[in-house]
Order: structure tokens, then sequence, then C-alpha cells
């Protein structure tokens, strides 16, 4: 039997509630892990150093260091990190933000929890 290496996820949203709630959208899932979780965009940059992650499901709007911000960082010190950024903006100015500093793909938290699922997988394939 075949198994394929599951997809390494790092959660950074400073809720606790909806990381919980992505959590157990996530976990139990074939081939995807949650690999560590954040509450702010600094902590999230040290992460991708410690844990390596394939993809970074990460909030836009965070304390301390904001989304962009820490995709800016991340990206530069592990530059084959696919971000997927989450927001509860859905302005096509934070979108074009968000891409243009290389974030892989951009969900909305109104969406619904499928397309959560669809949106790392299509972001993991790049």
């Amino acid at each position: 039997m075949i198994h394929e290496k599951a997809l390494r996820v790092l959660l950074v949203d400073d809720h606790t509630l909806v990381r919980a709630g992505i959590r157990s959208l996530i976990e139990g899932r074939e081939g995807v892990r949650i690999v560590a979780e954040a509450d702010n965009g600094r902590d999230a940059a040290a992460l991708v150093r410690k844990h390596a992650p394939d993809v970074v499901l990460m909030d836009i709007s965070m304390p301390e260091l904001n989304g962009i911000d820490a995709l800016l960082q991340i990206l530069a010190q592990a530059p084959g990190t696919r971000v997927l950024m989450l927001s509860m903006h859905s302005a096509e100015e934070f979108v074009r933000r968000a891409l243009r500093a290389g974030a892989c793909g951009y969900l909305v938290k109104d969406s619904a929890p499928q397309e959560l699922l669809l949106a790392l997988a299509a972001v993991a394939r790049g």
C-alpha cells in the first residue's frame, strides 16, 4: 500500500475559538496534519523555521505582526512554503495586497467549511 506524505499545516489566527474550529475541520482528514498553531505573525514566522510546514493557513489581521508582514517574513526565510490567507475582509484591496505579497490563495472566514478543505488542497498543489 502506498502512503502519500501528509500535508503539514501551520494554523495562525489570533482567536483561540477560530483556531479550534478550523482544527476540528481539518483534524481527521486523511492526508492533512496540523503541525503547530500560533496566535500572531511573529510566532508564525518562528514556527515556520521550526516545523517547515507545507502550507501556512494565516489570518490577515493579527496583533504584533499582521498576516501580510508575517507572509513577507515567511517567504523570505522559506520560499517554498505556501501561504493561504484567511480573513474576515472580502474587500478587493485586502485580496490584492495578500496575493501581491506572495500568498497562494485567499479565503474569507464566512466561506463554507468544504471551501477551506478545497482551498488547502489547491494551495498545496500550487
